[in-house]
C-alpha cells in the first residue's frame, strides 16, 4: 500500500517537474520568454499555497483515500488539457493549476496514512522516505523527456504522465485500505478529538515558533525548487552544455534529495528540539556559500554543486516537518502546524523561479541567481536564530508558567 501511494505522488510530482527537461522546446513553440516560462513553473503551486492549510481539514471530514483519489483524478485531467493544449499558453497554464492540486494534497493525505498505517512506531523514516518521491520524480523525467518527446512528440510526455498516474490511481483505489481507527498525527498516541479539544488556527498562526520554521520552508522551497526547475537551464546559458548533457546534470540534484530526505529525517530524530536547529545554522550558511558558486564553476565542480543544492535543503525540509508538532501550544493544532509550514514552503516554491528568472532577464546576467540565492539563505539562517530564542522563552515559560503570557 505504501509503495501504490509512493508511485502515486510520484507521477504528482512528474507532473509537475514535465516541463524542466522541455522548457526550450516550450519557449520556442509558443514564443514566450524567460518571464512567462517562469510562471508555468510556478503557477503548478498555486494550489498550494490555497489549500495547504485546508487540506489536513478536508482529509479529516472525508479521509485521506478519497482525497487521494480525488487529487489524482484532477493530476489526471489536468495532464489531459496540458496535452490537447500545448499550442495555447494560457490553456497550458491553466492545464498547470489543475495538476498543482494533486501536488498540493497528496502529500498531506500520504502523511495522514503512514501515521495511520504505524501508529505505534517511530513515523520519522516512513516520512523522510515518503518525502522522496519528488526527488526521484526530478531524476526520473529529467533523463527521459527529451528522448520521449523527440520520439513521439512533445504531447507524449504529458500522455504518458496521464497514463501512469491512471493506471496507479486504479491500484490505489483497489488496494490501499484505511485503518478504521484514525491515528493522531505525528505518531501521536490516539485519543478521542472531544478530549483534545477543537483545533485553532489562529493559536497556530500566532506562534512564532511555528512562523519562524514556516519562513525557514520558504527559503527551502524558494531554493531547492529553482535548482531543480532551472539547473539545465542554467548549465545550457551560463556553461553551454547540450540540452541532454545539462537535463543530466540537472537530474542530479533530484537524485542526491533521495539519500538527503531520508538521511535528514533519520538524523533530526537524533539530534532532537535542541540539536535540529543548530543543523538548520549550519544547512543555511553552507546554503550561501553554494548559492555564491552557482555561476562560477568548473567542470570539476558541476556534480559537487548538485550535491550541494540538494541535500542541505533536505535536511531543513525534514527538520520542519519533524519540529513543528513539537512546538505548538495545544497537540490537537498538529495539523494546522503542518499545513502552516506547508503554505510556506509552497509560497517559496511559487515566487522563486520568477523573481529569479525575471531579474535574470531585467539584467541579462545570471549573477542574479547566486545574488538572490544566497540572499534569501542569509534570511533563512536569521529566521532560525529567531526561531532558536523563542523556543528557548517558550521552554522557560513552561518551567515557569508565570511567564507563559510573554511567549507568542
Amino acid at each position: 500500500m505504501f509503495a501504490i501511494m509512493y508511485i502515486c505522488a510520484f507521477f504528482c510530482s512528474v507532473s509537475q517537474l514535465k516541463i524542466v527537461p522541455l522548457l526550450s522546446l516550450i519557449g520556442e513553440n509558443l514564443a514566450i520568454d524567460l518571464g512567462q516560462i517562469g510562471w508555468l513553473m510556478s503557477v503548478f503551486t498555486i494550489a498550494g499555497i490555497a489549500l495547504a492549510i485546508p487540506a489536513g481539514g478536508l482529509t479529516g471530514r472525508f479521509g485521506p483515500k478519497k482525497v487521494f483519489l480525488a487529487v489524482m483524478i484532477i493530476t489526471i485531467v489536468g495532464n489531459i488539457v496540458g496535452a490537447l493544449g500545448l499550442d495555447n499558453y494560457g490553456v497550458l497554464l491553466f492545464s498547470r493549476i489543475l495538476e498543482g492540486c494533486g501536488f498540493a494534497m497528496a502529500p498531506v493525505a500520504g502523511m495522514v496514512l503512514i501515521n495511520m498505517w504505524y501508529p505505534d512506531k517511530n513515523t520519522g523514516l516512513f516520512i523522510g522516505v515518503f518525502l522522496t518521491f519528488a526527488a526521484v520524480a526530478s531524476v526520473v523525467i529529467l533523463n527521459i523527456a527529451v528522448p520521449i518527446a523527440t520520439a513521439f512528440g512533445m504531447a507524449s510526455v504529458w500522455w504518458f504522465t496521464a497514463l501512469g498516474a491512471a493506471i496507479f490511481t486504479g491500484l490505489f483505489w483497489v488496494i490501499v485500505k484505511v485503518p478504521g481507527l484514525q491515528a493522531a498525527p505525528q505518531g501521536q498516541a490516539d485519543e478521542a478529538p472531544q478530549a483534545l479539544g477543537k483545533p485553532n488556527l489562529m493559536r497556530v498562526l500566532t506562534c512564532g515558533p511555528v512562523l519562524c520554521l514556516g519562513l525557514a520552508q520558504l527559503v527551502v522551497g524558494f531554493f531547492v525548487y529553482f535548482y531543480m526547475n532551472n539547473y539545465p537551464q542554467i548549465f545550457s546559458a551560463v556553461y553551454n552544455l547540450d540540452i541532454q548533457t545539462a537535463n543530466f546534470y540537472g537530474s542530479l540534484n533530484g537524485l542526491w534529495g533521495i539519500p538527503g530526505c531520508i538521511f535528514g529525517g533519520l538524523l533530526i530524530d537524533k539530534l532532537g528540539k535542541k540539536g535540529a536547529p543548530k543543523l538548520d545554522l549550519l544547512c543555511f550558511a553552507c546554503m550561501f556559500v553554494t548559492a555564491m558558486i552557482t555561476t562560477g564553476l568548473n567542470e570539476n565542480l558541476y556534480i559537487v554543486h548538485t550535491i550541494l543544492t540538494a541535500v542541505f535543503p533536505c535536511f531543513v525540509l525534514s527538520a520542519g516537518n519533524i519540529l513543528a508538532p513539537q512546538v505548538v501550544r495545544e497537540p490537537q493544532d498538529i495539523g494546522y502546524s503542518l499545513g502552516t509550514v506547508g503554505l510556506f514552503y509552497n509560497i517559496g516554491i511559487f515566487i522563486g523561479s520568477p523573481i529569479v528568472l525575471n531579474a535574470v532577464q531585467a539584467t541579462g546576467n545570471w549573477d542574479m541567481v547566486s545574488i538572490i540565492l544566497a540572499a534569501v539563505s542569509a534570511f533563512g539562517f536569521i529566521v532560525i536564530l529567531v526561531y532558536m530564542a523563542l523556543v528557548h522563552k517558550q521552554d522557560a515559560s513552561i518551567k515557569n508558567p508565570a511567564k507563559a503570557s510573554e511567549v507568542n
